[in-house]
């Protein structure tokens, strides 16, 4: 009996000696808040099951997490260890519990580590290794007015792994559009060289109120040397940081009441031009020339800017174009270029006066109202020998010259007769005949011209609605709202120049109710106070729905044409 009590009690003291125990260490105490650290559990034994680490999420961010394994021989004694690596980042500052940690059967024992805040630098002065600068071109922006938005990233020292976020909004709705590409340059800052990285935005409020511009996120690391295989959790490792800049609030004025005009312009410049392929002072009965109207505008999209109507006399026939648009951008933002051309011809000659064209727009640099205005033009047409004899050649014969005649004179008769084919000579009928020829081989000129026009057009949209339906999908694939809305709008500006989509609600009047569903979701994906997780496959899958079987153009009860087409 006393030998199986024994053997029992061997058992289990040999069983309590097989278990592992798994240690915590930490790098390094206290840590920096938004800067990285490591802690390192240690067992000294062979452990099979997956360790537990969620416990970890609620205090801190989880970057990355290693194991390896070390098996030793020494004196034909074979002893085995391992080893788990996680690095975290902080997210409160403070005395933080790294809570027991499950391992298979095992739990390790709590401990703690200290979370400070960074000490401030001097007032003004920057010290930091890696830091974030903001700069807008100001705070009170009026609606649909431009704002350049700048990010510059201050780095001391190498990085790797590093990325920097795109601008979220919240609060109101707003376009947000990339300026060029990144520009770098180096600077100095109480005596220490940064290189910078600068990229700039374009961002247009769409609706007035407070506006906020949340902090830009820099994710990446600094220090440390050589790789994964020679990782050594004492030494000197890279270190996770996470900078963050300030949040920007905006104060987004509405329309001022002050402002006349039928659209709304805020600009920093706009001005209105004209040119004539003929010279107007000296066109001629039957000429057509092409006037080509330009408006252009320091601080707007080319998709805001107005048709440009003009108001001719009667006998200036118009012919209008479809409108052109252009856009380019530099350190100051936006520059939109609308072109509307239009063929005249005038049909009776004299001196016209073409009115003045007014448009009012918003000076933002001023803070007043201001009209472009081109000023009204006289224009001279000379008559057109060919098309005045074809007019008299038109006219009746004077009635007292019949009066004057007979009736019975078969004499007098054939005498008229013979003064009036002398009267009409052949020149006149062939300069008729040459007439008609050359008005109609100027109508054919200008109809393969506007043919061949429509056609580059057509072919131009064509590319372009490829490229952003390719982007549209990705942004879906990847599940990314802010990419998805700008990829659709610019495929709506490609499919659509000639209207204003400017934002999401512009689209929903040209789609069906089922596709309006998603807009809106993406809408408060976007701009929404609620969180969640946005759908994008259900939303490319809505999108693509609306297909139609041709290219042609096709109502049905009235409706706009489907949103989508092949």
């Amino acid at each position: 009996m006393n030998y199986k009590i024994l053997i029992t009690l061997l058992l289990l003291f040999v069983s309590q000696t097989l278990l592992a125990e798994v240690t915590v260490k930490v790098d390094r105490d206290p840590v920096v808040v938004d800067e990285s650290f490591h802690i390192i559990f240690e067992s000294d034994q062979q452990i099979d099951a997956d360790p537990d680490f969620s416990p970890l999420s609620g205090m801190f961010t989880i970057l990355n997490s290693s194991r390896r394994s070390n098996t030793q021989i020494i004196n034909g004694k074979v002893s085995h260890s391992q080893m788990w690596i996680l690095t975290l980042i902080p997210n409160q500052t403070g005395r933080l519990k790294i809570p027991a940690i499950k391992f298979g059967n095992e739990l390790t024992k709590p401990s703690s580590i200290n979370v400070i805040v960074a000490a401030p630098p001097a007032k003004g002065k920057k010290t930091d290794d890696v830091f974030i600068e903001i700069e807008v071109n100001t705070k009170t922006p009026y609606v649909q007015a431009q704002l350049i938005y700048t990010v510059k990233l201050f780095r001391s020292v190498a990085t790797n792994n590093a990325s920097l976020s795109e601008p979220e909004l919240s609060g109101g709705q707003a376009v947000i559009n990339k300026i060029g590409e990144d520009s770098s340059y180096e600077t100095q800052h109480n005596g220490k060289r940064y290189v910078v990285i600068q990229r700039q935005y374009v961002i247009f409020p769409q609706s007035s109120g407070v506006l906020r511009i949340e902090p830009i996120i820099f994710q990446g690391q600094v220090g440390g040397a050589g790789g994964f295989f020679s990782f050594d959790p004492y030494g000197p490792q890279p270190k996770s940081i996470i900078k963050r800049s300030e949040a920007v609030e905006l104060h987004v004025k509405p329309i001022p009441d002050s402002f006349t005009g039928d659209t709304w312009l805020p600009a920093n410049q706009l001005m209105i031009q004209e040119q004539w392929s003929v010279d107007p002072s000296r066109l001629e009965q039957g000429e057509a020339t092409t006037r080509t109207l330009t408006l252009m505008a320091n601080g707007l999209a080319a998709s805001n800017l107005p048709s440009i109507k003009s108001h001719l006399p009667d006998s200036l026939k118009e012919y209008p174009d479809q409108p052109e648009f252009e856009e380019s951008n530099n350190a100051d933002g936006y520059i939109g270029t609308r072109r509307d051309k239009m063929a005249i011809i005038p049909t009776e000659p004299g001196d016209y006066t073409l009115p003045a064209i007014r448009i009012p727009w918003w000076n933002i640099a001023t803070d007043k109202m201001e009209v472009a205005e081109l000023p009204e033009r006289t224009i001279h047409v000379e008559a057109n020998a060919a098309i005045a004899a074809n007019k008299v050649n038109e006219q009746p014969s004077a009635p007292d010259q019949v009066a004057s005649i007979e009736p019975g004179s078969n004499e007098q008769l054939q005498t008229m007769n013979t003064v009036a084919v002398n009267d009409e000579p052949v020149w006149k009928w062939a300069s008729a005949v040459l007439f008609v020829l050359w008005l109609l081989t100027l109508f054919l000129f200008w109809k393969s011209k506007q043919q061949v026009e429509v056609i580059s057009d057509k072919a131009e949209q064509k590319i372009s609605s490829r490229k952003y339906l390719r982007q549209l999908h990705q942004a879906c694939k990847d599940n990314n709202p802010a990419a998805t809305r700008q990829a659709l709008q610019q495929w709506a500006n490609s499919m659509w120049p000639d209207k204003q989509v400017n934002s999401l609600d512009a689209i929903k009047a040209l789609c069906d109710e089922d596709f309006t569903k998603q807009l809106e979701g993406l809408n408060s994906c976007l701009y929404g106070n609620k969180t969640g997780t946005w759908d994008g496959k259900a939303f490319l899958n809505s999108f693509e729905s609306q297909k139609c079987e041709t290219n042609q153009t096709v109502r049905v009860n009235g409706k706009l044409e489907p949103l989508y087409k092949t």
